[in-house]
Formats: C-alpha cells, structure tokens, sequence
C-alpha cells in the first residue's frame, strides 16, 4: 500500500506544478542534495501531503518503474524557473 503512494505522490507533482515549485523550493532551501538527504526531503515532504511511504518503499518504486520519459520530466519541471530534463531530479539518482 505504501508503494502505491509513491505513485500517487509522484502523480500528484505531475500534475499539481505549485505543490512541485514548492518541493524544489525545499530541495534548494536545504542546500546540497545527495540521494539519501534527497530521498529523506520527499519522503517527508509527501508525509505531510498525505502520501505515507518509506525511503526504502520509495527507492524500490523507483527501481521497479519506467525510466520518465523527457516529456513527462518537463511536466514535474515545468514550475518557474526550475528548467528543463531534470533540474528538479537531479537529486535523485535512481530517476
């Protein structure tokens, strides 16, 4: 069940571009972003979105999903200012 909010979470950002600035926003407030300090940030910010998960239950999603097309990354991107192909995702290496 955890797992599944990955993916409504994840679902959620595509399509919810003010909740994305604010995660970038959150992402860049907290200065340099590793995988683990990156995955700690979504986890905690999606916890209080309402999607509960678990580090370990967001990286094993991830490995067992599609690689994001470059459309679908310009969509979680397309906030103000935050570019194209993975400015908000670099933090994230298992994108």
């Amino acid at each position: 069940m955890s797992r599944d909010n990955v993916g409504k979470f994840y679902e959620a950002l595509k399509n919810d571009s003010d909740m994305a600035r604010r995660l970038q926003r959150r992402a860049e407030d907290s200065g340099e972003m590793t995988g683990a300090h990156a995955a700690e940030l979504i986890v905690k910010f999606a916890a209080e979105k309402g999607y509960s998960f678990s580090m370990e239950e967001l990286r094993e999603f991830e490995s067992e999903t599609k690689e994001l097309s470059r459309e679908e990354l310009d969509r979680i991107n397309a906030a103000d200012g935050i570019g194209k192909h993975g400015a908000f995702c670099r933090w994230y290496p298992w994108l």
